[in-house]
């Protein structure tokens, strides 16, 4: 049983991982009402928080700054953006620029970490 200082520390890590089963569950309900429709971009949507927000924080004990928070939300967004105009039958050139403005924020917590750490 974890006590309150466990979960205290385990938030983010917590918050990452509720975020990643709620992706499983809003692609798995979504693409059943698609008539068998399938999109990888939707059904992958939940990698992005797993691998770059629940493992860091476990990984390193410790959350992550708030450009890297936006930049996995800005990917998972444009996941499912993606998934949802794929499924649809469209395409948009949104999708991609919201993926790009994803990783422009993670590289800027990467160079602001960087320079904290020099200081």
């Amino acid at each position: 049983m974890l006590s309150v200082l466990d979960i205290k520390e385990n938030r983010p890590f917590l918050i990452w991982l509720g975020i990643s089963l709620f992706c499983i569950l809003f692609a798995v309900i979504y693409e059943m009402f698609s008539f068998g429709v399938y999109s990888m971009p939707m059904i992958l949507m939940f990698l992005y928080p797993l691998l770059l927000g629940a493992l860091p924080c476990l990984i390193f004990h410790r959350s992550t700054g708030r450009f890297w928070n936006d930049g996995i939300l800005l990917l998972t967004g444009g996941s499912l953006l993606a998934g949802v105009l794929e499924i649809y039958g469209t395409s948009s050139s949104l999708a991609d620029m919201i993926w790009w403005l994803g990783i422009v924020f993670l590289i800027l917590e990467l160079i602001t970490s960087v320079l904290k750490t020099k200081r």
